[in-house]
C-alpha cells in the first residue's frame, strides 16, 4: 500500500478485494444502496484495522449536519394537526440522531419548487411532506437519491413512500354518524376547492356517498357546500384563515336559512369557526345544530369545545415516516420498492353532535 500517511478507500478496497466504489458507498452511509451484511462488516472491519478516517473538507460541517437532517414541508403551522405531526417526527427522529428542519410553503408551488431544488443538492437524510404538494414530479426525481415520504392524501402520480389517508372513509364515517342521529341535510364548510386539495374533495365525496348509499337521495342535494372565493380566503390573516372560513361561511348559511341541521368543517380548525358563529347567533349545540370536524386536533377534546371528529393516527404517522427514512438510509428497502402505509380512521363522538332538532 506504500508509505502514505492517510489510509484511503483505495487501500481498503485492495485489502478486502472489493471495488473502491463499493467501499466508498458503505463508509459514506449512502442511502438507497444495499449490500450483503458480510460485505459491510468486512469493509468496516478493514477500515478499523487500517485506521481509516473520513476526509474532512471545507464546509463539510454544514454538509454533515444536513446529512443528519430531515426536511419537513408543511403548508402552515397554525393548525395543530400539523404541529402534532411535526412534534412526533422530531421526537422520533432524535432516536436515530436526526435533526429536523421545518419549512412552511403556504401551499405555494414556487416555494415548493425552491425548497425541493435546495434539498436535491443538500444531501439530506430525508424529506417528509405533510400535504399533497403540486411539485410531485420534482419530489419523484429527488426520491432517486434521497428518501422522501408523504403523510396524507396520495395523488396518483406519486412515486415515493407514503403514510397515507383516503379521506373518503372519514367523510363517510361522519356522514353515517349524522344520519344515525336523524340529520338529513347538512352543510360542508371548507376552504376553496381545487383539484390539488384532495382531502377537501374526498371528505365531501365521502359525506355525499354516505347519504346516497343509505337511500336518502342525491348527495349533492343533501350536502350543501360553502366556501369563500380564493380572493376572500387570501384576505383572511393566514394564522386564522381556516377558522374564519368556518365562521364566515356559517354566518352566510344562517342568513340564507338553508335548512340544514348539522355543519361539518373540512378540518377541526374550520369546525371551531362554525361553533363560534353558531354560539354568537344564540344557538345551542347540539340542541339547535350539530357540528363535526376532521383530524381530532389538540383542542377538540377540551370540555369547552368537545368536538365530534375523526381521528387518523396523527402521532403514529409521524413515527412511521421517520422509520421509512431510517430504513432507506440503512439500505433495508430496495430502491425499486415503494412503501405505502395506511391507518383506518376512527370516529370520536363528543358533545357537539346530537339528535336532529324538532322544529
Amino acid at each position: 500500500m506504500g508509505k502514505r500517511n492517510k489510509v484511503t478507500t483505495r487501500d481498503i478496497a485492495e485489502y478486502t478485494g472489493l471495488s473502491q466504489s463499493t467501499v466508498s458507498m458503505i463508509l459514506s452511509g449512502k442511502g438507497n444502496v444495499s449490500f450483503a451484511q458480510e460485505t459491510e462488516t468486512a469493509v468496516k472491519e478493514a477500515a478499523r484495522k487500517l485506521g481509516y478516517k473520513k476526509p474532512v473538507k471545507k464546509g463539510s460541517g454544514l454538509e454533515k449536519g444536513l446529512r443528519d437532517t430531515i426536511l419537513i414541508l408543511a403548508p402552515l403551522l397554525t393548525n395543530s394537526y400539523y404541529t402534532s405531526i411535526i412534534h412526533s417526527i422530531t421526537e422520533h427522529a432524535a432516536l436515530h440522531n436526526y435533526m429536523v428542519m421545518t419549512q412552511v410553503t403556504f401551499r405555494e408551488a414556487e416555494k415548493e419548487e425552491a425548497l425541493l431544488s435546495m434539498a436535491k443538492t443538500s444531501q439530506l437524510a430525508g424529506i417528509i411532506i405533510l400535504y399533497p404538494i403540486r411539485r410531485i414530479a420534482q419530489a419523484n426525481d429527488i426520491f432517486k437519491t434521497t428518501p422522501v415520504v408523504l403523510i396524507g392524501e396520495r395523488p396518483d402520480n406519486v412515486r415515493f413512500d407514503c403514510v397515507e389517508l383516503d379521506s373518503r372513509r372519514p367523510g363517510s364515517l361522519m356522514g353515517e354518524h349524522l344520519l344515525s342521529l336523524g340529520h338529513r341535510k347538512i352543510a360542508f364548510m371548507t376552504a376553496p376547492m381545487s383539484k390539488h386539495e384532495i382531502s377537501r374533495l374526498r371528505r365531501l365525496e365521502g359525506l355525499r356517498l354516505s347519504f346516497e348509499e343509505q337511500g336518502f337521495g342525491k348527495g349533492e342535494d343533501l350536502v350543501k357546500v360553502y366556501h369563500p372565493s380564493s380572493r376572500a380566503y387570501k384576505n383572511y390573516a393566514y394564522q386564522s384563515a381556516e377558522y374564519m372560513t368556518g365562521y364566515e361561511m356559517t354566518k352566510k348559511a344562517l342568513a340564507e336559512d338553508c335548512g340544514v341541521t348539522a355543519f361539518v368543517g373540512h378540518n377541526d380548525m374550520t369546525a371551531y369557526g362554525i361553533l363560534a358563529a353558531l354560539r354568537e347567533e344564540g344557538h345551542r349545540i347540539p340542541r339547535d345544530y350539530s357540528v363535526g370536524g376532521f383530524d381530532n386536533a389538540t383542542f377538540s377534546s377540551m370540555p369547552q369545545i368537545s368536538l365530534t371528529t375523526v381521528d387518523h393516527a396523527t402521532i403514529q404517522k409521524g413515527k412511521d415516516a421517520v422509520e421509512l427514512i431510517f430504513a432507506r438510509n440503512q439500505g433495508k428497502n430496495s430502491p425499486s420498492r415503494i412503501t405505502r402505509m395506511e391507518y383506518g380512521p376512527r370516529l370520536v363522538i363528543r358533545k357537539s353532535t346530537g339528535p336532529v332538532p324538532v322544529r
